[in-house]
């Protein structure tokens, strides 16, 4: 009997996260992304900033600051971003992200170095829009970079 008001709560408490990050995206694919990491006690959320190593996060309890000390990649691709949905712990000074949920799509240019790398902008952005000013003469090249750069993500 004990189980059935566990199994309530826990129902209902993935029905507030569910309501409260859908309007940053969230769905039912999120939703059995991060099942294996709310087992785990963790909370799903939506990085909306990245500086330095730390981020802002909304959760379904508001925004977080969290540390990215635990996924940082050797590889620049890999790095948490803007757009990422990750799975933070539910308290602490700092918060933490434990891991980053795959990504659908992603915004990637080329760096500037000399290697071949790419750089991550945003990830699982679903619809992209470019705009320039008509204040000055229309450059097509920096037009079409900016297309090519939405094709190439997937938005």
């Amino acid at each position: 009997m004990s189980s059935t008001p566990l199994n309530l709560s826990s129902s209902a408490a993935s029905a507030e996260v569910h309501t409260a990050l859908t309007p940053y995206g969230w769905d039912e694919g999120w939703a059995d992304a991060f099942a294996p990491y709310a087992a785990q006690g963790l909370v799903p959320g939506r990085v909306v900033r990245v500086d330095r190593g730390l981020c802002d996060i909304v959760t379904g309890d508001g925004v977080v600051r969290a540390d990215t000390e635990f996924v940082v990649p050797r590889d620049p691709m890999k790095v948490v971003c803007t757009g990422d949905w990750v799975a933070v712990d539910p308290a602490g000074d700092p918060r933490y992200v434990r891991t980053l949920l795959p990504r659908r799509t992603a915004f990637v240019r080329s760096t500037s170095s000399k290697r071949s790398e790419g750089q991550i902008l945003a990830a699982n952005v679903d619809h992209a829009v470019i705009a320039v000013s008509l204040a000055v003469e229309l450059d097509l090249g920096r037009i079409e970079r900016f297309l090519a750069l939405a094709w190439e993500s997937a938005a």
